[in-house]
Formats: structure tokens, C-alpha cells, sequence
């Protein structure tokens, strides 16, 4: 009797583990996706039908806040901040990993990044004293938006992904510099 009770309570557990899913999921062609901040950080894997949809919605986005909150920030808009390390994908940089990249906010809310003398990409963004909230959107709408919270101190900024356009598996620490990094 024990072992007949043991086999049935085993039977329904296999039978409840088994469940099938109640959601059907969706098959859709995936694209390997670059984050703009660093071209060599954070791939994500996105259908380019999402990846348009994302770029019209954080567009809209953008053109809102900089018409209710159009107040510039020279914390962030003075001098070229460089990469010194990042976390993605559940590892840390190594040491020197990313020399030479950076980001240059404009006055004008434009920004530009870039390896050394090289400018990788371009594109609007804007940045909300009160949420610390940073928003990119890329001039190149086959490159995804990003957002981030910004921790700001002195000449150090600490970037921490949101999941709104599924950043949060990314950090970096960039530090202020007076010129873009060459070679």
C-alpha cells in the first residue's frame, strides 16, 4: 500500500511538471541588436519589427520630455565621459577592456559615441535631474533605445540599465575627461 501511495504521489508530480504552457509563444525572426552606448557591449537578441516599434515609442517618448522638461544639465553635457569598466551578461570587464570609448553629450541634446577617433553612432537624448533618468534614442532606427539611471559624482557617472528597453543587465562607470580619448 505505501509503495502504491509513493508511485501515485510521483505520478501526479511528473503530470503537474509536464503542464504545458497556457500562453502560446510567438515564433518571430531574431536579430542580433547592439546597444548604442558601446557598440561592443550588451547584444540583445530582437526581431527588427520590435526593434522599429521601440524606436517610434521611445521617439514619442523623447519629443514629450524635452517639451515638458527642457532644462539642460551641464553636469552631464560638459566634457567627454569615457568608459573605464562595465557589467553585462553577468561579468565584469576586464581591466582596459574598453579604452578608447566614449560618449559626448551636446548642450543641444545630441550626442555622439565613439572608439578613439572613430564616431560609432549618433542620436538624440535627454536627461530628467528629478528620475536621474537618461534616455537614448539612436539617429539609426535599426539600433534599439536605451535608458539608464545615472549616478552622478564630480567626474564619475555610474550607468544602471532600466528594463524598459531591456538595458538592466547592463552597468558601467564612465569618467569625465576634457577631450575624446585618440590614439
Amino acid at each position: 500500500m505505501r509503495v502504491f501511495l509513493i508511485s501515485c504521489l510521483c505520478s501526479i508530480c511528473l503530470l503537474m511538471s509536464c503542464k504545458e504552457a497556457k500562453e502560446p509563444i510567438a515564433a518571430e525572426t531574431k536579430n542580433v541588436v547592439q546597444d548604442t552606448v558601446m557598440q561592443t557591449s550588451g547584444k540583445k537578441t530582437m526581431g527588427s519589427s520590435q526593434i522599429a516599434q521601440l524606436h517610434k515609442q521611445a521617439t514619442a517618448i523623447l519629443t514629450y520630455r524635452l517639451e515638458n522638461k527642457p532644462e539642460k544639465h551641464a553636469i552631464i553635457d560638459v566634457g567627454v565621459w569615457e568608459y573605464e569598466a562595465a557589467f553585462r551578461e553577468g561579468a565584469m570587464s576586464k581591466p582596459g577592456e574598453f579604452a578608447g570609448h566614449w560618449i559626448d553629450f551636446s548642450e543641444n541634446g545630441t550626442y555622439e559615441i565613439g572608439v578613439y577617433n572613430e564616431i560609432t553612432g549618433s542620436g538624440r537624448y535627454h536627461y530628467d535631474n528629478d528620475t536621474h533618468l537618461l534616455l537614448l534614442v539612436n539617429n539609426d532606427e535599426k539600433v534599439k533605445p536605451e535608458e539608464f539611471e545615472l549616478k552622478l559624482m564630480q567626474s564619475v557617472m555610474i550607468m544602471m540599465g532600466k528594463s524598459t528597453y531591456q538595458d538592466n543587465g547592463f552597468q558601467a562607470k564612465l569618467l569625465k575627461s576634457e577631450k575624446r580619448p585618440t590614439r
